[in-house]
C-alpha cells in the first residue's frame, strides 16, 4: 500500500473525515496500486490528489493545487464518497494519459487543450 501519513490530526468532529480519507487512500490504492495518491481534508472538504500528475499540472498550468475536491455535504455517505472517489481517480488517470491499475512509472501527459495559466474548462 502506498505510504500514509497524518499531517495534521484536526479538530475533533473531523475524526470521521480521517477514517473517510484513509479508506479512500486504501481503496485507490487497491485499485489503482503503486499511483501517489494523497488524501486530505480543509475546511469540510476532502481533497484527492495524485502527486505526480499534481506536480506535472502545477508546472504546465503555473498553478498550484491540482485535484478533485470531494465537499462537505457530499460526505454524509461513506460508501458513495469512497465509490465516487474511485471512479474520479480512474478518471483523472486516463485525463493524463495513465492507464487503470497498476503505476508502471511513466509519466502523466497534459491534455491538448489545457495552456498555461488557465483557471477554468478542466474535465
Amino acid at each position: 500500500m502506498s505510504d500514509l501519513s497524518i499531517v495534521e490530526w484536526g479538530e475533533p468532529e473531523e475524526s470521521s473525515y480521517l477514517a473517510l480519507a484513509l479508506e479512500i487512500a486504501r481503496e485507490l490504492d487497491k485499485h489503482y496500486p503503486a499511483h501517489p495518491w494523497e488524501v486530505s481534508f480543509q475546511g469540510g472538504a476532502l481533497i484527492v490528489r495524485h502527486k505526480t500528475i499534481n506536480a506535472e499540472a502545477a508546472a504546465y498550468l503555473r498553478r498550484e493545487g491540482f485535484g478533485m475536491v470531494l465537499p462537505k455535504d457530499k460526505l454524509d455517505n461513506p460508501k458513495e464518497v469512497v465509490h465516487s472517489a474511485i471512479m474520479a481517480g480512474g478518471a483523472m488517470l486516463e485525463l493524463f494519459g495513465l492507464k487503470r491499475g497498476a503505476w508502471d512509472g511513466s509519466d502523466p501527459k497534459i491534455p491538448k487543450d489545457w495552456r498555461p495559466r488557465q483557471e477554468a474548462g478542466f474535465a
